[in-house]
This record gives C-alpha cells, sequence and structure tokens, in this order.
C-alpha cells in the first residue's frame, strides 16, 4: 500500500509540474484585446488561425488554435 501512495503523489506531482510548463511555455498576454491583437497579426503572417483564452493558471491569456469548422448540419454526403 505505501508503494501506491508513493506512485500516486509521485504521478501527481509529474501532472501538476506538466501543467505549469503548459502555461509558462507560451506566449503570455496581460489582456484579452492584446492578445486578439497578436492572433490577427499570425494569422496575417502565417495562416494560422489562432484564438484567445483566459488561462486560469497564471490569469493571464494564451492563444491556441482554432478548432476547424464543422462540417454543415444537415447535408448528407
Amino acid at each position: 500500500m505505501p508503494r501506491d501512495i508513493e506512485r500516486w503523489f509521485a504521478e501527481e506531482r509529474s501532472r501538476a509540474q506538466a501543467r505549469e510548463r503548459a502555461c509558462t511555455e507560451k506566449r503570455f498576454f496581460a489582456t484579452e484585446a492584446e492578445a486578439r491583437a497578436h492572433a490577427t497579426s499570425d494569422r496575417a503572417q502565417y495562416g494560422e488561425r489562432l484564438v484567445p483564452y483566459r488561462c486560469e493558471r497564471c490569469d493571464g491569456w494564451h492563444l491556441t488554435r482554432a478548432p476547424q469548422d464543422p462540417a454543415p448540419r444537415g447535408v448528407r454526403l
């Protein structure tokens, strides 16, 4: 049983570190407007569609890839 607990704590620590890296390795924007401006600039420069989202970890804003547009509903192929 103690080994199970130790493994659980080690895995939990690893997950926490991964969440921290997921935030700190991304560009940080103080405001949504700043993030949107960078998303627009990146789209014009690289053609990649990015959208801002609020980060619960750092209380700032980051960019993520926009999901692809879903197929139109009601259309049969």
